[in-house]
């Protein structure tokens, strides 16, 4: 779209009615009476489809500057677009439908902005969709997916919607790596349950090889071998649990490297796991098991199952963190907690450090983040709750501790990376994405309500 076949008087007055609202937003004194009635005539001319012209050249051509470019479409959507009659609505679709270029993207983002901006015309909007998704483009289908997600409001209708935009998506356009039905891509023997064969092997005394678990069925794997190690935990050697819980923790790993995978695949495209439900089921209470197995390991209370402690540790820690929209903040703090102390105990405190400072650093006051530290009299308040302030003390307690400690004997301990299981013990990358920042990750995640 090009600049040259705009309505050159409407857009004009766009852009100086614009002018005056940002300088208001910016708390400038100017009189909004002339932005406001050029406005108004705007949208009472009756020529609305020039109007449509100059949003998708703005939204999607033009080389203004941001925050005027974002005032633009705003006052458009909000002010004009109210005015909107049928036939405008069929010009818009009519865009949207036309090729599968840039501006009919802009198009379809605009058509669903309306709907969002003004509840007279949602159910219109929503109607257009279902009528016409199966001849979306990829880009058409994931903008269609994004909005009825994070923008309209939790309903049936909604939901449905979205469901049937993500199958289609994922059957058209995703690839078959994504794609994590387990009817695909393996057949049956991938789904065989198998922990049970090597417990049986252990209890005999037979040598273990090829610990190999289906990514289809890691959960199920899990499930079966803490209700194995329950039953045997009193009959069974020392020697036969410490050689089931290795196996154990190695498929803990397994497992939360593949949900973290899947998470942040999902999250990249601003969705989160649990929204693909139809093609690979998380179950939330695989976090009780893995729970279950540490808290059974703590109570033993020997030292070579620490190692196994702090992997378990980690694998939890490392699912709750791909699952944020499931579970309060507190609780993914509570792991990561949980993940410092298991390092301590295996001699790792340079980790344990990093992610005690993690923790302190998510789970602080707002006020104490946005303060300058200029006026240490001022009292600021304190709107955590108790929960979340207990974390950070517990964190800042055990960080003094531990930095106090390391700065006497001056010489880290750290343990043998080959007595971890691979990429049990989080990477600098991980430790600082995993807990902390949390405010820009996890928990503040949302995108802007309407993106330009």
């Amino acid at each position: 779209m090009k600049k040259e076949s705009l309505s050159h008087e409407t857009h004009q007055k766009i852009i100086d009615a614009a002018e005056l609202f940002l300088k208001r937003d910016q708390g400038k004194p100017v009189n909004l009476i002339d932005a406001v009635d050029w406005m108004t005539q705007i949208a009472s001319s009756g020529d609305l489809n020039r109007v449509t012209d100059i949003y998708l050249y703005e939204d999607g051509f033009s080389d203004t500057e941001k925050a005027l470019k974002d005032t633009i479409l705003h006052a458009i959507t909000s002010i004009v677009a109210f005015e909107y009659q049928e036939q405008n609505f069929t010009y818009l679709e009519n865009m949207v439908l036309a090729d599968h270029s840039i501006q009919s993207d802009h198009a379809l983002d605009y058509f669903l902005k309306i709907g969002r901006y003004h509840e007279k015309f949602k159910d219109g909007t929503l109607a257009f969709v279902e009528r016409s998704f199966d001849v979306f483009s990829e880009n058409q289908l994931n903008i269609s997916a994004f909005y009825l997600l994070k923008l309209y409001k939790e309903e049936k209708r909604v939901t449905d919607l979205f469901h049937k935009i993500r199958t289609l998506n994922d059957e058209k356009y995703r690839k078959k790596e994504f794609i994590l039905n387990a009817s695909e891509g393996g057949d049956e023997a991938s789904k065989e349950i198998r922990i049970g064969k090597f417990f049986s092997e252990i209890l005999k005394g037979n040598p273990i090889d090829n610990v190999v678990f289906s990514k289809y069925v890691y959960q199920e794997e899990f499930f079966e071998g803490l209700k194995l190690y329950k039953k045997h935990e009193h009959s069974a050697t020392e020697d036969q649990l410490a050689k089931f819980v290795n196996i154990l923790t190695v498929l803990a790993d397994e497992m939360a490297n593949f949900i973290h995978s899947l998470a942040k695949n999902a999250m990249d495209a601003g969705f989160h796991l649990s929204n693909f439900d139809h093609q690979y089921k998380f179950n939330p209470e695989i976090r009780k098991q893995l729970q279950q197995l540490i808290d059974l390991l703590k109570a033993k209370k020997r030292k070579a199952a620490n190692i196994d402690i702090a992997n378990l540790c980690s694998a939890k820690a490392k699912i709750s963190t791909s699952i944020p929209n499931l579970l309060k903040k507190e609780e993914i703090g509570e792991d990561m907690l949980q993940l410092a102390k298991s390092f301590e105990k295996v001699d790792s405190d340079a980790v344990a450090i990093k992610l005690y400072e993690s923790i302190m650093n998510d789970f602080q006051a707002e006020s104490s983040r946005l303060s300058s530290g200029l006026f240490p009299e001022i009292s600021y308040i304190d709107s955590r709750p108790k929960r979340e302030i207990e974390i950070f003390e517990m964190a800042n307690a055990s960080h003094k501790k531990l930095t106090a400690q390391n700065s006497i004997e001056n010489t880290p301990r750290t343990v043998k990376k080959e007595d971890l299981v691979p990429a049990g013990e989080p990477s600098q990358e991980e430790i600082e994405n995993m807990p902390a920042k949390a405010e820009n990750s996890f928990f503040a995640r949302l995108k802007r309500l309407f993106k330009n």
